[in-house]
């Protein structure tokens, strides 16, 4: 008797497959490796830079400074989330780590104990990809950023 287990990715579907039960959760137990493999695959398939337009649409949200960038948007108007993933796509195509964008948030004004937990529910949405260590936007993510961006812009 086979089994199969369907894992539904935001790049498409992982079937894993095996003649016992065993054999599946032996898979499963190597399954984050692949998954990293996988989106670092994605990400080289996709572009690694943005124009400078785009570029420009950061402005109003995001300034500059020795640290990084640093959100300038008042807190009540974005999620933690939407914060990250705006740290995030400033900084394309560099990864950025977790004590990182912890530091970021903070000079933002934005302190947040559960980016940590954010980061996590990202990379499970497929919206960010873990490096050594740091993390960076997923194409998928870079699209959500966008629209986020285009959101921000019109409500002002």
């Amino acid at each position: 008797m086979k089994i199969r287990v369907v894992i539904e990715r935001p790049f498409g579907r992982v079937e894993l497959e095996g003649g016992n039960l065993d054999e599946i959760i032996e898979e499963l137990e190597s399954f984050p490796e692949w998954h990293d493999i996988i989106d670092n695959l994605v990400l080289t398939a996709a572009p690694q830079e943005f124009p400078p337009s785009e570029r420009e649409s950061l402005s109003g949200i995001i300034s500059r400074s020795e640290e990084g960038p640093l959100i300038t948007l008042p807190r009540e108007r974005l999620s933690d989330k939407e914060a990250i993933g705006l740290l995030l796509y400033a900084q394309d195509p560099k990864a950025i780590e977790p004590k990182r964008i912890g530091r970021l948030l903070e000079l933002s004004g934005r302190p947040s104990s559960g980016f940590g937990a954010r980061l996590s529910e990202m990379r499970r949405e497929g919206l960010v990809v873990r490096e050594d260590g740091a993390y960076r936007l997923s194409p998928v993510g870079k699209r959500w950023v966008e629209d986020l961006i285009n959101r921000l812009k019109g409500g002002e």
